[in-house]
């Protein structure tokens, strides 16, 4: 019971370290942005990418040996939803993360005062749906932890 308590402790706080990531990318993200601000996207794009391997894991170790079993969470419709609306939120993470990379990597050499970030508005845009979709995984992961199903 320890365990799973735990475990169910770490996968929320990295939700939450998820959740706070995407905030400080909407933040951040500009048209312009300067050399330190492009860093501090990348680093905090590195919290992101783990905090969602570390949800991943944490995750498993409920599906498979700490929670209610593989067969209540496969039965379960809101369950599927949520592991799908997880994926599509990785997904969408990656358009953000390329611009991230490539914008240091141009300009890791000799950075200007100031940096263009193509496509800014459009990496806000998927940074605004990841956030979107992760916000309806909990209430899917309630009305799961708690047997309704659209059954």
């Amino acid at each position: 019971m320890l365990g799973l308590s735990l475990n169910t402790y770490f996968h929320l706080l990295f939700i939450v370290t998820i959740f706070s990531s995407l905030f400080c990318q909407i933040v951040l993200i500009r048209e312009q942005v300067s050399w330190k601000t492009l860093r501090q996207l990348g680093f905090i794009d590195g919290i992101y990418g783990i905090s969602a391997i570390m949800v991943v894991g944490t995750g498993l170790l409920n599906w498979f040996l700490l929670g209610k079993g593989s067969s209540y969470y496969l039965a379960n419709s809101f369950f599927i939803i949520k592991i799908s609306l997880f994926t599509i939120v990785g997904l969408l993470s990656i358009y953000p993360t390329v611009m991230i990379s490539r914008a240091k990597k141009q300009n890791k050499h000799s950075p200007p005062a100031n940096i263009r970030l193509r496509n800014a508005d459009k990496m806000r845009i998927f940074v605004i749906a990841e956030l979107i979709l992760m916000a309806l995984i909990p209430l899917f992961a309630e009305l799961m932890a708690n047997g309704i199903d659209i059954k």
